[in-house]
């Protein structure tokens, strides 16, 4: 038996696995947007500071939008609180999505600084991206306390997503 989209969640909206959960999926959501752009970015040769400042600047603008969409969601839904309960909430919910790209952006920085051809630093931080997440996927199955075998499973399916992202982006160039 499924349960309804709309059927209220077994946990309280802002218990610790709830939150857990919004984090989680907004950490995958925005290392997957990370992996987007930076699998664009192999159609061209930016410059050493241009492809980090995409990769970080789209990880901050994905932070505003899902910042901005849950203050409207929070203050339209939501009993009355604060404004300060309501941001600090909504920014730590939100802060996984943006943080991917921030990190790409920079490891991309500092790629640049070793001299690495910029298509070679462009793999280097999408199989990054893919560890990342293998190792999201790991901590959520522990987080969940599911068996070894299921976070196994979970962790190879996120690399072949990840890896998919990769092998897409060298087929198409």
């Amino acid at each position: 038996m499924t349960t309804p989209p709309d059927a209220p969640s077994s946990s309280p909206p802002h218990s610790p696995t709830v939150l857990r959960r919004h984090r989680l999926r907004a950490s995958v959501y925005g290392t997957l947007m990370a992996m987007s752009v930076l699998a664009y970015l192999g159609d061209y040769d930016p410059g050493p500071g241009l492809a980090a400042l995409t990769v970080a600047g789209t990880g901050v603008a994905i932070f505003l939008a899902e910042t901005y969409s849950g203050l409207l969601a929070g203050t339209l839904t939501a009993p009355p609180r604060s404004g300060r309960q309501v941001l600090r909430a909504v920014v730590g919910e939100s802060a996984g999505t943006g943080l991917p790209g921030i990190l790409a952006g920079v490891l991309l920085f500092v790629l640049a600084l070793t001299g690495l051809d910029v298509a070679l630093r462009i793999d280097v931080t999408l199989w990054v991206g893919v560890a990342a997440l293998a190792v999201l996927s790991l901590l959520g199955g522990r987080a969940a306390r599911r068996r070894p075998h299921v976070q196994l499973a979970w962790a190879i399916a996120s690399l072949a997503v990840g890896a998919s992202i990769v092998l897409f982006k060298a087929a198409l160039h």
